[in-house]
Order: structure tokens, then sequence, then C-alpha cells
């Protein structure tokens, strides 16, 4: 994997094929990655984005963990939801 500036894509975009993963930084922090495909892309979209959902609902369990979220009975997470959706409407 290479990290390349969006500056240095302008002046030369043959940078991003000269590996297979490359993360376009801007101002040293990364935004994007570029990488090289074989198949469909369509899939290749599809199973990136099943990967990040994965990864959300790992941090929502690390948070809910460090939180003692996993704690809650039921109840207590069904009336915290119907708390959230009052104040959901009453804020409409």
């Amino acid at each position: 994997m290479r990290f390349v500036s969006s500056r240095d894509i302008r002046n030369n975009p043959a940078v991003l094929w000269k590996d297979n993963e490359t993360v376009i930084t801007v101002n040293g922090k990364p935004k994007a990655i570029v990488m090289k495909i074989d198949g469909d892309p369509k899939e290749i979209l599809d199973f990136i984005e099943k990967i990040r959902v994965q990864m959300a609902v790992e941090k929502l369990r690390m948070f809910s963990l460090e939180k003692g979220l996993n704690k809650l009975s039921e109840d207590e997470i069904e009336e915290i939801i119907r708390e959230a959706k009052n104040r959901n409407e009453s804020s409409r």
C-alpha cells in the first residue's frame, strides 16, 4: 500500500497505478483509497459496504461494553427506544 498526496496525483495521475492499493492524502490526512480490481465493480463495492457495516456494528458493540449497556434488560432497552422516539416526535 502506498500513500500519495492529491497534489502528486494532479501532477502525475499514473502514480495511482503503481501499486494494488493507494491511499490518497489531503494535507497529510488519508481521504480515499484507490485499488485495482478484478471482476464486477458492483460486487466489490457491495463487499466493501458489508465490511463497513460489520465495522460499525463492532464499534457499537465495543461502545456498549465500555458503557455497560450490554447489561440492560429488554424492558430497559424498550424504554430507552420509547424515550428517543418521543424526543424525535416532539422536536418536529
